[in-house]
């Protein structure tokens, strides 16, 4: 036997097996780990969380307070119609029980248009979904303050 004869051998049985790695693929496909059903794009922990606005916000104030002092900067320099749209919008999430909430994340997820506030200002929804750890320290303890505090918008 050759050696060319030899190589192709090994060239067929490796394409062989490639065929088969790829079959095997196609029909066994894996489900993605992104996808709204974990942490993604809301943290599961401020899915699942019964505190207020109010509450979570003086959390997040005092366990995390540059990145708070970060977002109520970027609030305040938003236009007051824009402020009262964020505000109104994230009461209206706090409002929705977990069910509410796993869909608002799924839709969020899946469709870029469906939050209309992110059209105004990309990041009005900062402080409460998009960093993991600072969710995870404010849920930690935000039942510890009041239920109601509105002044906490007031920053400064």
């Amino acid at each position: 036997m050759t050696a060319i004869t030899r190589s192709r051998k090994v060239f067929r049985k490796a394409s062989i097996a490639l065929a088969s790695v790829g079959c095997a693929a196609m029909l066994f496909p894996v489900t993605a780990s992104a996808d709204a059903t974990d942490d993604y794009p809301i943290p599961n922990r401020m899915l699942k969380t019964t505190c207020t606005v109010d509450q979570y916000m003086a959390a997040v104030r005092d366990t995390d307070p540059v990145y708070f002092e970060r977002y109520m900067i970027d609030y305040h320099n938003r236009p007051a119609d824009v402020q009262q749209a964020a505000r109104d919008r994230i009461y209206w999430f706090f409002s929705l029980d977990y069910a509410g909430r796993r869909q608002y994340s799924e839709n969020t997820a899946t469709n870029v248009y469906y939050e209309q506030v992110a059209t105004r200002w990309g990041n009005w929804a900062k402080l409460f979904f998009n960093n993991k750890g600072v969710v995870s320290h404010g849920t930690e303890i935000c039942q510890n303050y009041p239920p109601s505090q509105p002044e906490i918008w007031n920053w400064r």
